[in-house]
Order: structure tokens, then sequence, then C-alpha cells
């Protein structure tokens, strides 16, 4: 059936996510769609260089995980094309604490909202809807060769999950495979990476320690110091409150070739500029490339 091995491919690369998301559906109990919502949102910050965090979040006692459940649906809320300004104290609460060495709030979310939401709506279609059950994830089967309509994990079998459904099994296995809708690509092409830009190459996301907000021109002078004239444009959060000081923007660099040099062999930089922390993150999307299949393991 067409389409058949790349659904199995996609399916043995997020084979932790597909866990994760058996454990808070049928172990803890929770939404299945609430729960493929927030490991779309954790897949999206994974992106932004927020490494190995399903691994992590995976490693937690699950009323850890319940907490940051809840904390990813409410920072969804913010990343919606209408979404509102967050506007009092409780918005400059940290969220997903333990999992970051660098603040995060919902600021953070709704200044970056409209690239998070283009990537989350991509990361969705791409790949969460097509892991991802009604009430299970879907798994592949014993040979290793085709999807199998039932949970992923121990102490769960097929009978407990989708047994009592009212829904066919080899059915609702059929539209996941259809709507994966993939050509038979070149193996040996190179790398694509569906919705990204050139600018999104260029791109580094940065913070701010609270309290302590670097100006756009100690930015441009920071990096123009160290790495020449590199630095197209430098955008801050703008902050329409009283008080209220930027604690994110992004920078965009004149070529992606900078950003090798910037990050030095790490996923993420932290510098100390003017007596004040920063910290740059590059965008890199996931995609289905087999030699990150089989650099993925659980």
């Amino acid at each position: 059936m067409p389409g058949i091995g790349t659904l199995v491919d996609l399916l043995l690369f997020y084979t932790l996510e597909r866990v994760l998301f058996n454990r808070m559906v049928i172990s803890m109990g929770k939404n299945s769609r609430q729960v493929k919502s927030a490991m779309t949102l954790w897949l999206m910050l994974e992106e932004i260089g927020y490494h190995e965090l399903i691994r992590i979040i995976h490693s937690y006692d699950d009323d850890t995980i319940d907490a940051f459940f809840e904390e990813a649906l409410q920072c969804l809320q913010f990343i919606q094309p209408n979404a509102s300004s967050p506007i009092d104290e409780s918005y400059e609460t940290p969220v997903f604490l333990g999992l970051f060495d660098e603040p995060m709030n919902f600021r953070f979310f709704y200044y970056n909202r409209e690239f998070m939401y283009k990537r989350y709506v991509h990361i969705m279609d791409t790949v969460c809807d097509k892991i991802f059950g009604e009430n299970a994830a879907i798994e592949v089967d014993e040979s290793g060769l085709k999807p199998a309509a039932r949970p992923l994990g121990e102490g769960s079998t097929t009978s407990q999950v989708i047994g009592e459904s009212s829904l066919n099994p080899s059915l609702e296995l059929n539209q996941y495979i259809e709507s994966t809708k993939v050509s038979n690509l070149n193996p040996g092409a190179n790398e694509f990476r569906p919705g990204q830009t050139p600018e999104d190459t260029r791109t580094m996301f940065i913070t701010f320690s609270k309290g302590h907000p670097l100006s756009r021109e100690e930015i441009f002078h920071f990096f123009t110091s160290n790495w020449g004239e590199v630095v197209q444009d430098v955008v801050i959060e703008h902050t329409s409150h009283p008080g209220q000081e930027p604690q994110f923007g992004r920078i965009v660099f004149t070529t992606s070739l900078v950003i090798p040099m910037v990050l030095n062999g790490q996923s993420k930089a932290k510098f100390l500029v003017n007596r004040k922390h920063l910290w740059a993150r590059i965008y890199v999307p996931r995609y289905r490339g087999r030699k990150k299949l089989a650099s993925k393991k659980v």
C-alpha cells in the first residue's frame, strides 16, 4: 500500500513521543486531543533549540508531567491568531520550571505567536495527526514493517484501548496511511525542510534575564564586535504596559553561516553583554530524513 514505508519511518522516529502519549492518555487518563496539542507544542519547542524536551518530560513522575501538561495548554492560548496580550503579573510567572535554564513565561509565547502558530500547525498536520490515534498512539507491528492499530507500551493490549470502541481499527489505520500523501522521494536527495523560509535559516531567538533587558543597539554592537558586519536586523519585544521591560527578541543575520560560529558547537549560546545575560537559540525544524531516524533512540 503506498505510503506505508514512509509512515513506518515516521512512527519509528517518534517512538518516545508515542510512548509518552500513551502514558498520558492511557495511564494518566488525560484527554487525547489535549495531549496531542501539548505534544505538538513540545515538539515545536524542540525545533527552537530546547532539545530532548520530550525525553526530559518523560523522565519525570506523573504529577510533574501533569503540571507541565496544564502549563502547555495555557501556553497554547497565547499562540493562537486571536490571542490577547498578557496583561497582569501572573503572566510573568515562569513556566516549565526545571526544564530550561533561562526565563520562559507566557509573554515568550505571545511575542513569538506568529512564528510558533505556523510551526505548530505544520507539526500537527505532518507529524502528530499521523502518529497519534483517537485513543492511543499508532504502533508498528512486530515485524517492524507496517503500522498496527494497538497501543504502545507495557501493560496495554489492543482490546483495552480500541476493543470497546465503535471505530473500526483497520479503517482508522487505513485513514492514517492514506492521509500521509507522501511520494517516493529520492533517498539521496538534499534535505528538505518544509515551511522554512530563507529568513528562518538566519534567525536566532534571544532571551534576557528578567529586569535586565538589552537594547537593540547593545545587541548589534556585541555581535558586530565579535563576528563583523553580520547582523541584518534585531527585533525586541514591544511592551505596552507601564514598567514592563522586554525579555525576548530575535536576531536575523545576513547569512546562516554565522550561526555555527555563534553557537560554537552547542545547541544554544549564553553570553554576558554589558554585565547582562543573553541566551540565543537557533530554529532547526524536524524532518523525516533517514540519517536522523537512525540516530534517534529511546
